[in-house]
């Protein structure tokens, strides 16, 4: 095999984190350097408080562990001018910048390409032709054989090569990706969604996951058996050590280190980013550190440790996260239900005042019992999140 002929292979390792290793197109200025010595914190050092910049100069000058940047702090760093080295594409043309096949590394939370590929509008050019840069390998199957051959990897491409050989192929790959993404989305929905049959059991995430890939293994065959796994059995160590004695081993871990620990590692192969997400999320289930779920605002989905959480992060109107306006909404409705619930103590209080003024009448205790037993079985379907405070109204209006 030539050095430079594009290889299809994603190589898959997670423990804490996902790193793929794969030939991607990324995007940028090669020979963009900073300043002699300037740094990127020392660029960043303005937009942060100086308790974020003690923390963030900690995080690059040790490389103990990585930590993202949050969503405020990236909105900020975005908007500085700091000189674009090779990266994934995002989105817009930059001025002296390529695109350049490259072998590269990306370190990822768990579960951030599964959600990136649930959330795209593969309809959307725009949306699709970042994915399409991203993961192109695992199309070529759709490619001429000229345009195979023009593909080099470390030969630089302008933006309207790549955007071009993006559209050529935008109606088979939309088609292919789509049929996928409805199929994960599916998947995902019936793992992290209670099923109405499971009055008589609580089901984990495992048996969830499980049902569905068993009961519909025929639609994900294709897409989840093209892998090779490389090191199925190993933990690794993080932070790194490269110590192999164990007189060194103990050392480290009784001396100090008490950050250090080891974790799982999966390693694992395969030309088709498919199975990458379905082994993301694999182990994202088996893990059952967190949970996905669809933000009731945006409708986009997230990853969340709280399952009571119904908002994401992301930007929605101006300065507005989809989080705020839930909170916007979650008093407005919290207002409307402390209405229905007023409404409710005035019609139980008007019906126990009846009965205990005319005691000797039995329809009128009969129908204060009757209601009070319907009264308390919709609350405590409310409270189950099984019936709403608007139902509730609507059932107290056919009563007066």
């Amino acid at each position: 095999m030539k050095e430079n002929r594009i290889n299809s292979d994603i190589h898959i390792c997670i423990t804490t984190r996902e790193e793929i290793k794969h030939i991607t197109l990324l995007y940028g200025d090669s020979d963009c350097k900073l300043p002699e010595g300037v740094s990127i914190l020392d660029i960043i050092k303005d937009c942060l408080t100086e308790d974020e910049y003690k923390e963030y100069e900690e995080l690059f000058t040790k490389h103990i562990k990585t930590k993202p940047f949050t969503n405020e702090i990236k909105r900020k760093i975005d908007r500085l001018d700091i000189p674009k080295k090779l990266h994934y594409y995002e989105l817009g043309e930059l001025s002296n910048c390529h695109f350049f096949i490259k072998d590269h590394l990306s370190i990822d939370d768990r579960g951030t390409n599964l959600i990136n590929f649930l959330n795209t509008n593969f309809s959307n050019f725009d949306e699709y032709f970042v994915w399409f840069t991203k993961f192109f390998t695992s199309y070529i199957k759709y490619f001429e054989k000229s345009d195979i051959e023009n593909l080099k990897v470390n030969k630089f491409y302008s933006y309207s090569e790549i955007e071009n050989l993006g559209k050529k192929y935008f109606k088979s790959i939309k088609k292919d990706a789509i049929k996928v993404q409805k199929i994960y989305s599916e998947f995902v929905d019936f793992i992290f969604t209670k099923h109405p049959l499971e009055n008589s059991r609580t089901m984990t995430n495992k048996i969830r996951f499980y049902i569905y890939y068993t009961s519909h293994f025929k639609g994900l065959k294709q897409y989840v058996t093209d892998y090779q796994i490389n090191d199925a059995f190993n933990f690794r160590i993080i932070p790194k050590y490269l110590e192999t004695s164990e007189e060194k081993l103990l050392e480290f871990f009784t001396t100090g280190q008490h950050f250090a620990d080891v974790y799982a590692e999966t390693d694992a192969t395969s030309s088709s980013v498919y199975t990458i997400l379905y082994i993301t999320l694999f182990k994202f289930v088996e893990e059952n550190k967190y949970i996905i779920k669809k933000c009731k605002n945006c409708g986009k989905y997230f990853i969340t440790d709280n399952p009571r959480v119904s908002y994401c992060d992301n930007l929605f109107k101006g300065t507005q996260t989809c989080k705020d306006i839930g909170n916007q909404i979650a008093q407005r409705i919290k207002q409307e239900n402390e209405i229905v619930y007023g409404k409710y103590r005035k019609i139980y209080a008007k019906k126990a005042m009846l009965v205990n003024r005319n005691p000797d009448i039995e329809v009128y205790k009969k129908d204060y019992e009757n209601w009070k037993k319907e009264a308390k079985e919709f609350m405590d379907a409310i409270r189950a999140e099984e019936k709403t405070y608007k139902e509730f109204d609507e059932w107290l209006d056919s009563y007066n």
